[in-house]
């Protein structure tokens, strides 16, 4: 039985000015997605030259129509937004069109947001990802800043601007007044940084990149590279699972002195990695609920037990597949709710 969609009937306008930061593109292109994947009619305005590679464009694209931007883009944008229940544009489309042109529920995006919300001034992903200080979490200080692999800041600004446009659309007479959901690729940073905010009083800022003296590496091993994270309490179950005795010295006894000795710490770790391969240890971490990973290629991490058995990747076309959305609706509220139920009894 096909389970009905939530947004079906719903008609979404996304579409960007041609000035826009490629960030805003690929965020609006992501909050569509979500919308068309859940029902929604979602028309794409398409012909920006921004440098997104194609397979990119393949995965956003899917399960929506494309409209070309044509020689009068506003013109066109306007006409379609006319009969559109939302739109997805950037502050600049939103600033050149006039708030009244576009449908009652909108999303507006912007790369600062705040009073700065309709700033023009020069900024990227990369940018504001090291505004935001979310770039301090990786990295040498010794070497250039790295950028986060994909499009993970834009993509999450995509994924906020979904979630205001559910909460938006979830109240009821779409013919009320105005829902205007607002939202910023650096404030969309910040929250994805945010353990780096909060600090007691008084407390030192944590020093950022760094590098070989983090306490979570991702450390070589005999056919690859493993992911070396532990919390307090998995210590004692790290140490009787690698069986080394120099991890049993009192220079690492305490998270302090751990920290204080990290990079000879992650070097006596490595030396035991390199022992094992990628697999051995993923088991390894399983017998002693350890949180390593070991870090997959595409085709091993599409061919994973686990990941085939969550149907992680589905096709978006005749020769390619994609990982899921962030999102999904599998049934009605009802039919979770009894089958919650169920399970408590």
């Amino acid at each position: 039985m096909t389970v009905p969609r939530p947004y079906a009937g719903l008609t979404v306008i996304e579409a960007v000015c041609e000035t826009a930061d490629a960030a805003l593109a690929l965020a609006a292109g992501m909050a569509g997605r979500i919308l068309a994947d859940l029902g929604a009619q979602v028309i794409a305005v398409t012909g920006r030259n921004d440098g997104v590679e194609e397979s990119t464009r393949l995965f956003l694209s899917h399960g929506k129509r494309t409209v070309a931007r044509g020689d009068d883009p506003d013109a066109g944008i306007t006409k379609l937004l006319a009969s559109a229940d939302v739109a997805i544009v950037d502050h600049g489309l939103a600033k050149k069109l006039g708030l009244d042109a576009l449908p009652p529920v909108r999303a507006v995006l912007s790369m600062f947001g705040g009073r700065l919300a309709e700033s023009d001034g020069p900024a990227s992903a990369f940018t504001l990802a090291a505004l935001g200080g979310l770039l301090a979490m990786v990295g040498d200080p010794a070497r250039e800043p790295l950028r986060l692999g994909g499009h993970q800041e834009a993509f999450s600004l995509g994924l906020s601007a979904y979630c205001g446009l559910a909460a938006a659309l979830a109240r009821p007479g779409l013919a009320a007044a105005p829902r205007t959901v607002r939202a910023s690729l650096l404030e969309t940073v910040i929250w994805l940084n945010w353990k780096a905010v909060p600090l007691e009083a008084g407390a030192e800022l944590p020093h950022g990149r760094a590098g070989a003296a983090a306490e979570w590496q991702v450390l070589r091993c005999a056919d690859g590279h493993a992911v070396l994270v532990y919390q307090e309490p998995d210590w004692p179950r790290l140490t009787a699972a690698l069986a080394d005795p120099a991890l049993e010295d009192s220079r690492f006894a305490t998270r302090r002195e751990r920290l204080a000795n990290a990079a000879e710490l992650a070097g006596l770790i490595e030396r035991r990695f390199m022992a094992m391969t990628r697999r051995e240890i993923h088991d390894l971490a399983r017998r002693h609920r350890l949180p390593l990973g070991p870090v997959w290629n595409l085709d091993e991490a599409m061919r994973d037990p686990h990941n085939r058995a969550r149907d992680l990747f589905q096709p978006i076309g005749a020769n390619a597949r994609a990982p899921r959305l962030p999102v999904a609706w599998l049934r009605g509220t009802a039919e979770v709710q009894g089958s919650m139920e169920d399970a408590v009894q």
